[in-house]
């Protein structure tokens, strides 16, 4: 089969990123295998693959929801049958997946593994013969990573009640102890492993050390400079979170606010007017951004310091996943590490406490050391880099930026290739967002932010020109091929 056909049908791209073809030919060879790709590197292009590639179909496992509906609906963009299943959906809804499922119309279905464990649903899934498991966010499953959960280890129960069916497990922050509990709870069976670098040479890593009044001052700069931008900040508790948004709108900032205590209803409509782009910024605890696939953050901003090297790679990832330049910025107090202290002696199991004081000590490594900052991140994930020492983007190899240094910075003017205007680029953003809405989808599911610039450089006039810009397959073009021409004629009038 023809996987860069496949490739250029569905994602229009040309080429993969690294390790992307590898893994999708072993998962179609019938293999195990062990992913480790950062946020962004495109795994879940690895798993939905080969269930197009092949029209067979992929269960994957996955705790996020919100993940689960939002990759569902990517592809039935693209014209691909996936389906979710999880409790909050009503009894129609799921019977109208099961229909799906037994006329062998699904090609990836989507589970929690809390739902996988229960016995009816390895019943039923029996009879579909799955082609292959994909199981997501597989550091869950180890007691020595940073978000282990219980019933990630149930999923032992794929090997035994379907021996035929390859596993492939994907994480984005594995140590290499974390790498092994993988192997050895999912039982995978002489695995290809592909670890991607943990470099994303994208993100600028910005640390400094600052009081309560200087974090406020350094928030409200790094907001100006990224004026008009996706942006998220993490707070430590739920009351920072709400003081730091209202202060954030009191300066004329479009900020809404997200934590576990917040109204089921209410962070549901955050949520959507943040990733539909009616707010700049999202101001929230750690319990922001599990699934959230918005590529187009270009800052992250952590206002304590995380528990975790772990924590603080995965959150600060979430900018940049389109590949374009972001910012990932730490603002941290010396009481940052009482706090971290306090909970770390809470903790009644030794090989917790043990391996939370690791993490401790990890953390204080990164923001204390005088040695890059990415380095350090890919040196405790277990990665060497031979080919470089320095990143040349961090604060430690390229100095603080001068709007951290100075009150009185301008906004950042966002510089594209030649021929690109903000205006016009405004104007596709702002055609972006209301067809999105009217199509009941993301708008980054349309296009990603990357693609719009492609589009007013290249300015394809025709169908087949419009084919030819990277992230516009044949599917997406026949689907909303006019709507965006007529969208690109309109902005290069502006």
């Amino acid at each position: 089969m023809d996987l860069h056909a496949t490739l250029r049908e569905y994602w229009g791209y040309d080429t993969f990123r690294p390790k992307q073809q590898e893994i999708v030919e072993s998962i179609l060879a019938g293999l195990d295998v062990a992913v480790v790709m950062p946020t962004g590197g495109g795994k879940s292009l690895c798993y939905q693959m080969p269930a197009i590639a092949s029209g067979r179909l992929c269960v994957v496992v996955s705790p996020l929801i919100a993940l689960m509906q939002d990759q569902a609906s990517q592809l039935a963009q693209l014209g691909v049958q996936a389906a979710v299943l999880n409790s909050s959906q009503e009894q129609e809804e799921r019977k109208g997946v099961f229909r799906k499922l037994f006329r062998n119309e699904l090609r990836l279905l989507y589970l929690s593994p809390e739902r996988l464990a229960i016995d009816s649903t390895v019943e039923w899934l029996s009879q579909c013969n799955p082609a292959y498991f994909a199981v997501d966010e597989a550091h869950c499953i180890s007691e020595w990573g940073h978000e282990f959960r219980p019933e990630y280890r149930q999923l032992a129960l794929l090997r035994d009640r379907f021996p035929d069916a390859p596993i492939a497990a994907f994480t984005a922050s594995a140590t290499r102890k974390v790498r092994h509990d993988i192997l050895s709870q999912l039982k995978l069976r002489e695995p290809r492993t592909f670890i991607t670098s943990f470099a994303r040479k994208n993100l600028n890593y910005l640390v400094r050390e600052s009081s309560k009044k200087e974090k406020e001052k350094l928030l409200l700069r790094a907001i100006r400079h990224h004026k008009g931008e996706s942006v998220i900040v993490y707070c430590p508790t739920i009351k920072l979170v709400e003081e730091t948004a209202a202060m954030l709108n009191d300066r004329g900032v479009s900020a809404l606010h997200y934590h576990g205590k917040l109204d089921a209803d209410k962070r549901r409509t955050h949520q959507e007017q943040w990733m539909n782009g009616e707010a700049d910024v999202m101001v929230g605890t750690i319990a922001f951004g599990l699934g959230i696939n918005k590529p187009d953050v270009r800052a992250v901003i952590h206002l304590s310091l995380p528990k975790s090297p772990e924590q603080y790679y995965q959150e600060a990832g979430r900018a940049g996943r389109d590949g374009l330049a972001a910012d990932c910025i730490l603002l941290w107090s010396r009481g940052d590490i009482g706090v971290l202290v306090s909970f770390i002696d809470k903790l009644e199991d030794k090989a917790n406490k043990d391996a939370a004081w690791q993490r401790y000590h990890a953390v204080k490594r990164f923001v204390e050391n005088d040695t890059c900052r990415m380095r350090q991140i890919c040196e405790y994930f277990g990665e060497s880099p031979k080919s470089w020492s320095t990143c040349g983007e961090c604060d430690l190899c390229n100095g603080l930026p001068e709007w951290m240094q100075k009150d009185d910075q301008p906004a950042r003017r966002i510089v594209y290739d030649a021929g690109v205007s903000n205006a016009q680029l405004a104007s596709m953003k702002s055609w972006r967002r209301d067809f999105a809405k009217k199509n009941h989808v993301l708008p980054y599911v349309i296009l990603h932010d990357r693609t719009l610039t492609e589009l007013l450089i290249r300015q394809p006039a025709t169908l087949d020109e419009l084919i030819q810009v990277p992230g516009i397959g044949p599917q997406k073009a026949r689907k909303y091929g006019e709507a965006i021409l007529e969208a690109l004629f309109v902005a290069l009038e502006t």
